[in-house]
């Protein structure tokens, strides 16, 4: 389903790191369910790379669309499932730590650099914007990020937005020991779930082609 794109427009927020104030002293987001811990929910708004997981879920590619869906298996006691269009010679991984209810990794083969990931939590909260305005949830995100050892400064990219279908998406810069990164984030909450995508690029090769690349990846990214 085609989704209408926003309109950006740069944001000047930056921020360098403060070694006073901790991620959950930045993010005061609501408890969590018993199944996550609000350390963990408030880990879903940093800029940590999204390694997988594989759980009881079923992942399934639809050849036709190149669409990856993801729904669960009938013992699940968590159900959920969702859909999302990687870049192309994107291939999910897995992981053997958990730290989310359920967490899948997409990159290119001898790629270094250049992945996404999407994790799946439970919470008690039935929106989005019971955490805030984008521009608040924007803020958490780059105050959790300028707080990680080895990050220098982050800087919002471009204004964060609610998209027409219900969820926020963020990008900022991130500049540290590792490099400069660029993040997109598009967040969701839905029938009792957060599902968080996270899209990483090397800043110096996020060119037009690649922007186009990753909004679309973006886009396609939803509950169902």
């Amino acid at each position: 389903m085609a989704m209408r794109a926003e309109a950006f427009h740069v944001q000047p927020l930056s921020l360098t790191p403060s070694p006073l104030r901790s991620t959950e002293q930045n993010l005061q987001l609501p408890e969590a369910t018993e199944s996550l811990s609000r350390r963990k929910i408030i880990g879903q708004f940093s800029s940590l790379v999204m390694f997988p997981i594989l759980t009881g879920a079923t992942p399934a590619l639809a050849e036709s669309e190149e669409a990856y869906v993801r729904t669960p298996s009938p013992n699940d006691k968590f159900k959920f499932s969702y859909t999302i269009t990687p870049p192309p010679s994107f291939a999910p991984g897995n992981k053997p730590l958990k730290t989310h209810l359920d967490e899948i990794n997409f990159s290119i083969p001898d790629v270094r650099g250049y992945t996404l990931g999407v994790t799946v939590d439970p919470v008690r909260i039935a929106s989005i914007k019971d955490f805030g305005t984008p521009e608040e949830i924007a803020a958490k995100v780059v105050t959790a990020e300028v707080n990680r050892d080895g990050v220098f400064q982050v800087t919002l990219a471009k204004d964060p937005v609610e998209d027409s279908a219900g969820c926020y998406d963020i990008e900022y810069i991130s500049d540290g020991k590792r490099g400069k990164k660029r993040f997109g984030t598009r967040i969701y909450i839905q029938d009792g779930f957060l599902y968080v995508l996270t899209v990483q690029s090397k800043e110096a090769e996020f060119d037009e082609a690649r922007e186009k690349e990753v909004q679309a990846c973006i886009k396609s990214f939803r509950p169902l």
